[in-house]
């Protein structure tokens, strides 16, 4: 029984002639069908080339440098391994620099001049051959090595020895709006200006040390605003153990970074709170203690009285046991006002702040005609977005405050009015009275807190302005010196 076998030979290399000499061309012909080459076309301009080649898909072009026609042969050249990806090789009968300074501009696989022998032709053909179809592997593997990066659902990246981007994948520069092949070329520094002092420094801690750096968090600057990263970096080595390069993965960790902020945050709040709640309940006790006691011991006194049957005493006894109950029911009345300042609230309103001020007046008339105090209103106030009851007693609280602390004095003064410092608008209520020293700031703020024992009220108000303040999500302070009058200021929510 016969096999027959069939012997299926390769395909030759297609090779396109491109020149304008026509005897030339025909010996170039003839020499590559001599060498086993497949010559079926010559063409004698740039143009007719492009087309040709299109055409004809050749596995390599043999190019004369000077060609018929507008476009020389290393234009024509520079357009079908752009277009097309065909290696070229030049053919030319000059050797002069600057012609072969142009011909490198469009990456050509080698050239000869003319004239040249057969045999000078075989290697020139195989070496650009070998060198297109090596370049063509090693894009494959470019391409393969991309597709693995970007499957990777966080941020890659492969840097040189001097922080040069050799490859990233599309997660990372979606990142910086960009494409992959932007970063390729480019140094850290380039691409990230603000970023690339810490960038490089990590760097070249992986490079001396040879060792990986794992979990360095950093806030990086991004198209959408900064941004936390953790970044890990391992370097690549040769087979002597010399780092060649760095890997790097960037993973977002912007959101838990928030979350673990706002956390510090709830928790220093809440020993904030804890801290003011032990000063609170100090505070209720000892003020509370004290009207207390003297209830005991006018009761004490009364019980002894009423046993000697002493009646002008026992009058006596009963005024101060009535005064320290008032006392009391007013410490406590000032207590129960102060926390329920944001629990009952009324909802926030836009009114213009003017308005609000002039309630405040409107309450504290009387008080302000018997201490004959001079108020002066700032005539371009903001509105602003707040519960309008609360925020004209605060305003009420505070006239009051400049009112009893006046001092003595021919012209008393009292200026509502606003200021800008910076981005934030800041209101104030400025007075002529006696001031307060730097020490007390501070103090005057707590609750049942008087400077002067003597004076009116519990000490409770500022306390209470304060928090009505922090409940809107303001702040509050003193601007003040000894003997040169006293400048509440505060922030408020604007409309």
């Amino acid at each position: 029984m016969w096999i027959k076998v069939w012997n299926r030979k390769m395909p030759k290399t297609k090779i396109l002639i491109v020149e304008d000499e026509a005897i030339t061309a025909m010996d170039l012909q003839k020499s590559l069908k001599r060498l086993g080459y497949d010559a079926p076309a010559i063409v004698p301009s740039g143009e007719r080339a492009i087309k040709k080649a299109e055409e004809l898909k050749p596995d390599l072009v043999l190019m004369d440098i000077e060609l018929q026609g507008a476009m020389d042969g290393i234009e024509a050249a520079g357009m079908i391994r752009n277009l097309q990806d065909i290696p070229v090789v030049f053919l030319t009968a000059y050797a002069d620099e600057t012609r072969i300074e142009s011909a490198k501009l469009t990456d050509p696989y080698g050239y000869i001049i003319k004239p040249f022998k057969e045999k000078e032709l075989r290697p020139l053909i195989e070496l650009a051959l070998y060198k297109h179809g090596a370049e063509k592997r090693l894009r494959e593997r470019e391409h393969e090595y991309q597709t693995i990066l970007n499957s990777v659902p966080a941020s890659l990246f492969h840097i040189d020895t001097n922080s040069v981007f050799v490859q990233v994948n599309e997660v990372l520069a979606k990142r910086y709006g960009l494409k992959p092949g932007e970063f390729k070329g480019k140094t850290t520094r380039e691409l990230f200006p603000e970023d690339a002092d810490g960038y490089i420094k990590s760097d070249n801690e992986v490079r001396e040390t040879k060792e990986p750096q794992i979990g360095t968090t950093r806030e990086i600057t991004t198209p959408e605003g900064l941004r936390w990263v953790r970044l890990d970096k391992v370097p690549i080595k040769d087979a002597e153990g010399n780092v060649t390069g760095i890997i790097g993965l960037e993973l977002d960790v912007t959101e838990s970074k928030r979350a673990e902020e706002g956390r510090k945050r709830l928790v220093k709040e809440l020993e904030a709170k804890n801290a003011e709640l032990e000063r609170f309940t100090y505070t209720v006790s000892h003020d509370l203690g004290a009207p207390l006691l003297s209830i005991q011991g006018f009761a004490n006194i009364l019980r002894e009285d009423l046993e000697h049957a002493d009646k002008k005493n026992v009058e006596t006894d009963l005024t101060w046991i009535e005064k320290s109950a008032a006392k009391m029911a007013t410490l406590l009345n000032d207590t129960l006002q102060l926390s329920r300042i944001g629990r009952v609230t009324n909802p926030p309103e836009d009114v213009p702040f003017a308005d609000i001020v002039k309630e405040a007046l409107e309450q504290t008339t009387e008080q302000l005609k018997t201490s004959n105090v001079e108020i002066t209103v700032a005539d371009a106030l903001p509105a602003v977005h707040v519960d309008r009851m609360r925020i004209a007693e605060v305003l009420v609280n505070l006239i009051t405050n400049s009112t009893n602390y006046m001092g003595e004095q021919s012209h008393p003064e009292i200026e509502i009015g606003v200021r800008a410092d910076g981005e934030e608008t800041v209101f104030f209520v400025k007075d002529t009275g006696k001031g307060l020293d730097k020490s007390q700031h501070e103090k005057v703020f707590e609750l049942f807190y008087k400077e002067d024992e003597s004076s009116k009220g519990t000490g409770a108000g500022l306390a209470i302005v304060k928090r009505i303040i922090e409940v809107h999500g303001g702040r509050i302070w003193i601007e003040s010196e000894t003997g040169k009058g006293c400048t509440v200021c505060f922030t408020l929510p604007l409309s």
